[in-house]
């Protein structure tokens, strides 16, 4: 039996913008969003912060991110991404990826997916907070001097940014997206086609612009063929914090009849009202809000600004009261991978995704976790 994503993944991905789906959360948006979110939390679980390089190779990225099994949405990893600035050393900061023949036939497209991480160390946390002064778009997008559209200056340096004495980011991360994007779009352009962009956190803010990007310098259409044709872009941010003043929201205003993004904020997680709006920050697109600080699975109230967090938060929105842990559409062992949050009920060991705890943990053919 077919996926209801192959019928309805255009409205899933925001063409009106979700509309009736959001309150309450349609459950086949629900498992949509946990889809892109195990994409995103890839990144993070598969990031050495100690070498700044994936602990996977392109070939077996998913299979050691442990998202393959019991997943009918396949994807190869076609690219690795890299950033850095005068402030961020160079690192590896997510992937480009294409749905395979057979990920294709779940999802009803050859869907394109970047994907970009979270903040990971020092020099990255100072960055995050290089929004005081804001810098001018207009280097990323053509309408900005119109509206006075202006950007968190770190994002903007990080985004833009290239490190010339680096193997990795002697072009910027930009440059990389957009080349890559460009190269799959004019391979599949005789096929229907999806963009999709993720991240969480510092990876929702470069998301949000990388979406914008693709759409306002024309990367969503083949160079060759049949000209005319418009991919359609989504981009699905967790924890995202702010990117620039009402301006540039104006940018992405007018976007939209192409681009579609819908932000997952979860209740008391600070970072997505940062920068204030006293320093003339906005909002972008739909807000998703979810709640895990009231968890009848979680055993105390925080932190909330983490990526498995986001996702139990999507899987427990608007869902029976009574509904047993085992059908939750994201695996509460997953809760615990780098944290102790789960109920001892559970009994899922904390912090299990590396060292000792990792032995008692297998993972079944269904995807599903138990400890042995």
């Amino acid at each position: 039996m077919s996926s209801p994503i192959v019928t309805c993944w255009r409205k899933l991905s925001g063409e009106k913008n979700w509309e009736g789906l959001l309150q309450p959360l349609d459950p086949n948006l629900r498992s949509y969003i946990i889809h892109y979110a195990q994409m995103t939390r890839a990144v993070g679980d598969l990031f050495n912060g100690n070498t700044g390089e994936p602990e996977a190779s392109k070939q077996d990225f998913f299979s050691k991110a442990c998202i393959v099994k019991g997943n009918p949405y396949k994807y190869d990893v076609t690219h690795f991404l890299y950033a850095g600035s005068d402030i961020v050393d160079s690192s590896w900061f997510g992937y480009v990826a294409v749905a395979t023949d057979e990920g294709k036939h779940a999802l009803g497209r050859r869907d394109i997916v970047v994907s970009l991480r979270g903040t990971s160390g020092t020099r990255e946390w100072l960055n995050d907070f290089n929004f005081i002064i804001q810098r001018s778009a207009s280097d990323i997008f053509p309408t900005a001097r119109e509206h006075d559209a202006t950007m968190h200056t770190g994002f903007h340096d990080l985004y833009t940014g290239t490190r010339p004495d680096s193997t990795h980011t002697k072009t910027s991360v930009r440059e990389q997206v957009l080349n890559a994007v460009k190269e799959l779009v004019n391979r599949y352009k005789d096929e229907e086609i999806s963009i999709t962009v993720t991240g969480f956190s510092l990876g929702a803010a470069l998301a949000t612009l990388t979406a914008m990007d693709i759409v306002a310098n024309g990367y969503n259409k083949p160079t060759t063929g049949n000209l005319d044709k418009s991919v359609m872009v989504t981009a699905f941010t967790y924890g995202g914090p702010r990117v620039g003043n009402a301006g540039l929201a104006r940018v992405f205003d007018a976007l939209t009849h192409h681009l579609h993004l819908l932000r997952i904020k979860n209740e008391r997680d600070f970072i997505p009202t940062l920068p204030p709006g006293l320093f003339s920050y906005t909002d972008f697109g739909i807000k998703l809000n979810v709640d895990t600080y009231h968890s009848k699975y979680l055993k105390w109230k925080g932190p909330t600004h983490n990526m498995d967090v986001y996702a139990h938060g999507v899987a427990i929105k608007d869902i029976g009261k009574n509904t047993p842990v085992d059908k939750l559409d994201y695996d509460i062992a997953l809760v615990n991978k780098h944290l102790d949050r789960v109920k001892n009920e559970y009994k899922i060991p904390p912090n299990w995704w590396v060292g000792e705890n990792r032995k008692k943990m297998i993972q079944l053919e269904n995807g599903r976790w138990i400890v042995v």
